[in-house]
């Protein structure tokens, strides 16, 4: 006696109740939200990427300035004498009494001997930021595509301008910098500020 076949039942399609399948306009949508998902997430980590890029570039330029901005402080914290003024040619030049007292130069006498010096200042030909002494073998470049003409200042401790070298005044180091052509705008302005108030000023 042949034994009797279930029923299988199918929708109006002619395809069976109990099958599992996509039909093609099913697998081309699915196919389609996939490959936006998998676009949104790769665009989202190349964003990332390119920020944590220009962050990386914008510290790396200005890391060996912050370095030499705290030795800067220390050398100011206990030098004999630091006046603010301008330097050409590698020959700084203080203001006068009455003027001022602004530049993009600042030189420090560690002691009593004034052929022991240390001057900082800045190139605005090539825009580099330089750390000059007595001692040519210590003479290195800080920073570069330093933008601000004026780099130092003596301010009182409201933050004025002053114009005399006087005592218990702050000078104050302002470094502005620009990062490369091919970058995003996003990073093209930064700064590096820092006030330090010296031991004393004759």
């Amino acid at each position: 006696m042949p034994r009797p076949q279930p029923i299988i039942a199918a929708d109006g399609r002619g395809r069976s109740r109990n099958s599992a399948a996509f039909t093609l306009p099913e697998m081309l949508i699915a196919v389609s939200l996939f490959a936006l998902l998998v676009l949104g997430i790769i665009g989202a980590n190349l964003f990332g990427l390119r920020w944590y890029q220009l962050g990386q570039t914008e510290m790396v330029a200005t890391d060996s300035a912050r370095e030499s901005i705290g030795r800067m402080s220390d050398e100011l914290r206990n030098c004999n004498e630091a006046m603010v003024g301008r330097v050409t040619n590698n020959t700084f030049l203080a203001p006068v009494s009455g003027e001022q007292q602004i530049g993009n130069g600042l030189l420090i006498y560690p002691g009593t001997n004034t052929n022991n010096y240390i001057l900082y200042f800045l190139n605005s030909t090539n825009q580099t930021f330089i750390r000059f002494t007595s001692i040519p073998e210590t003479n290195f470049i800080i920073a570069e595509c330093v933008t601000n003409t004026n780099v130092f200042q003596l301010q009182d401790c409201l933050g004025n301008l002053l114009t005399n070298n006087q005592n218990n005044c702050v000078i104050h180091c302002s470094l502005q910098f620009y990062s490369a052509v091919n970058q995003s705008s996003a990073a093209t302005s930064y700064q590096l500020q820092t006030s330090v108030a010296p031991r004393s000023m004759n």
